[in-house]
């Protein structure tokens, strides 16, 4: 399983996203979407929120530092996550991500990667996924 994550800081292009893969080879079990913000038709997060944030971005990376950025973005944005099933799956979720606007987490920090959507091949467990948030 590869996971795939965008982070976006409008809620509409989130929405927009996970439609589109809906439509084109993903269900819905395989998509996760995590708003931060208290908005209209979507639910605010429960306590706890933001630590299950900084466990799910730990879980995903071994770099500290990078996981932090990500949780700090997160916790700033809309997280959709894509668990995909191969390579292939992987590269149009990050293509799809990318291309609706997912941020740049990294964009003023030299110590990483500058990636918008990122793609880390690594399984997440049901209790660290960020679904239904």
């Amino acid at each position: 399983m590869i996971t795939v994550v965008g982070i976006f800081e409008d809620i509409t292009l989130a929405d927009d996203v996970c439609e589109y893969l809906l439509g084109n080879e993903f269900d819905a079990d395989s998509l996760d979407q995590h708003t931060h913000k208290a908005l209209p038709g979507h639910e605010v997060h429960e306590p706890g929120t933001i630590d299950r944030i900084a466990a799910f971005f730990n879980h995903l990376f071994d770099n500290q530092h990078e996981a932090e950025a990500h949780a700090t973005a997160g916790r700033n944005g809309t997280i959709v996550t894509v668990h995909a099933p191969s390579a292939r799956l992987a590269q149009e979720a990050v293509d799809a991500l990318n291309n609706y606007g997912a941020i740049d987490v990294n964009a003023f920090d030299e110590n990483t990667t500058g990636t918008r959507s990122i793609m880390v091949e690594r399984i997440v467990a049901d209790d660290v996924r960020l679904r239904g948030m």
